[in-house]
């Protein structure tokens, strides 16, 4: 199930219609800078978080509105005229529960929103008996993440809102921690720490608060590599994945780290494109290659294949190791999207030459598109000399849809039966496909990938047991057609 959200004239984005998977996992919302990641963020977590919204967006147009839609239920804010003022309303329809936290960026962070400097002072001097330790969950984690030691802070303490407020009027706990005899106030700590501890004491509390795994809960984290390093931000990843499976959290990041972005799987990237006339495009799928730019960080290879999905990448290394066509060069296969991000891509290293002079660039695309390329190619005058192919496949969702359900490859649908779809079969899963209708308007193949990826997942299997099998399928039954990439790609790496 997917939480759709419309947002419509707030801030920076005109229109846009996102919807967002809650199922558990790791999930990113990436772009440019300007592109409207925060306030796609700030959006979605008004669906469970009763914000202020004229502090968060200021001032909107009257017809300014977010809306909502999950399963029946619906919810919405949109602007009434009450009282000769316009004011925002919220309303509901169906019961659409939903749990989660936000921790926003360094200026709309959702701490200590009203301290100053005097209540900071008073708080250096506040009564160390209404100090109780903190969960071994914050402090444990805070040194493992930060320091890659779990013991790494002797002592946590925090001090609950409703205890401060005969001292100073502040919203949220106060931590600090122990070091010898001398304690540190949250105020004072850095800020990856103070981050941190935000998130943590977040998460504990909400982790408590999942008696039931079946309410979906999305926690939202922005921008949050401004404060870690990228050593941190690994190993909150492996954190954030197993959080993410034991208590049934989609865990979203907005964000352009390099870090976060390539520990996430393409299905779960949300690439916001900014256009030059300031129209706003959502690319998803997205690779990490696209959603980064991150070419120039593999300037140290010989070669760069870019093609545009993983199906496509695992016949490339295949065919590299079978034919012994590496040698002593080093080469890398990065899937890039579809066909117009891999030649845009491609163009950019050209412009900009993002690889230097040593690294040399190769194009693959996918059969079925190789019309559609050449027309792109042209009408975006792109003149280079990046030598271009095509495998003998389409991509994988049309790949599976044509031998599965168009024309049956039995061969093919026994292997994937025998090896990958012990428990829920082929035959059942393409059956609801059939009697669902989803076919009649299902060219790309993704509605019966979205059936197949769901049992792969419910099994803890992925796309890759797929792949695999597909693509040794295709190198024993497609010899003409293999021969074809083979033979460019022996003469291109031995140029």
């Amino acid at each position: 199930m997917k939480l759709k959200m419309i947002i419509n004239k707030i801030k920076s984005i005109e229109k846009l219609e996102i919807e967002l998977p809650i199922q558990k996992g790791l999930y990113a919302i990436t772009g440019q800078n300007g592109s409207g990641k925060s306030t796609v963020s700030t959006c979605a977590s008004s669906v469970f978080f009763n914000m202020q919204m004229n502090d968060y967006f200021g001032k909107t147009e009257n017809d300014s509105s977010i809306e909502f839609s999950l399963g029946n239920a619906q919810r919405s804010y949109k602007k009434s005229f009450i009282n000769n003022k316009w004011k925002w309303e919220r309303i509901t329809s169906g019961d659409l529960k939903i749990k989660g936290f936000y921790e926003g960026s360094l200026i709309y962070g959702n701490r200590f929103r009203n301290t100053n400097y005097n209540t900071l002072k008073k708080l250096e001097f506040i009564n160390e008996s209404l100090l109780v330790e903190s969960s071994e969950f914050i402090r444990e984690n805070l040194g493992y993440i930060l320091h890659n030691d779990k013991h790494f802070y002797e002592k946590l303490f925090k001090v609950s809102g409703s205890s401060l407020r005969q001292y100073v009027n502040i919203n949220g706990d106060i931590f600090y921690y122990q070091k010898g005899h001398k304690k540190i106030s949250q105020f004072h700590m850095s800020t990856g720490e103070n981050l941190l501890i935000s998130i943590l004491n977040s998460l504990s509390i909400r982790n408590s608060d999942r008696t039931t795994l079946n309410i979906p809960c999305l926690l939202i984290l922005d921008e949050i590599e401004l404060a870690l390093h990228p050593s941190s931000l690994k190993r909150l990843v492996i954190f954030l994945k197993e959080i993410s499976s034991t208590y049934n959290y989609a865990i979203y990041f907005s964000t352009h780290s390099i870090e976060l972005i390539s520990a996430i799987r393409p299905d779960n990237i949300f690439f916001l494109d900014r256009h030059v006339d300031n129209s706003l495009e959502l690319i998803n799928p997205c690779y990490p290659a696209y959603a980064t730019k991150i070419l120039f960080d593999q300037s140290g290879y010989d070669y760069v294949i870019l093609v545009e999905d993983d199906l496509a990448r695992e016949i490339i290394f295949r065919l590299l190791r079978k034919y012994s066509l590496l040698g002593n060069k080093l080469v890398h296969v990065l899937p890039c999207g579809g066909y117009a991000n891999v030649i845009d891509l491609a163009q950019d290293v050209v412009l900009s030459n993002l690889m230097g002079g040593n690294t040399k660039i190769l194009i693959v695309l996918d059969a079925d598109i190789k019309s559609d390329a050449e027309k792109f190619i042209a009408k975006n005058n792109i003149q280079n000399n990046i030598p271009l192919n095509y495998l003998p496949v389409e991509s994988l969702e049309k790949y599976l849809r044509t031998n599965l359900f168009i024309s049956v490859n039995q061969a093919l649908y026994r292997k994937l039966n025998d090896y990958v779809f012990q428990q829920v079969s082929l035959r059942d899963i393409i059956e609801d496909y059939k009697n669902a209708n989803e076919h009649n308007n299902d060219n790309n193949g993704k509605k019966l990938y979205e059936r197949l990826d769901k049992e792969l997942r419910a099994r803890n299997k992925n796309r890759f047991d797929l792949v695999g099998i597909i693509v040794d399928f295709l190198i024993d039954n497609n010899q003409e057609q293999i021969t074809k990439i083979v033979n460019f790609l022996r003469t291109q790496l031995n140029n």
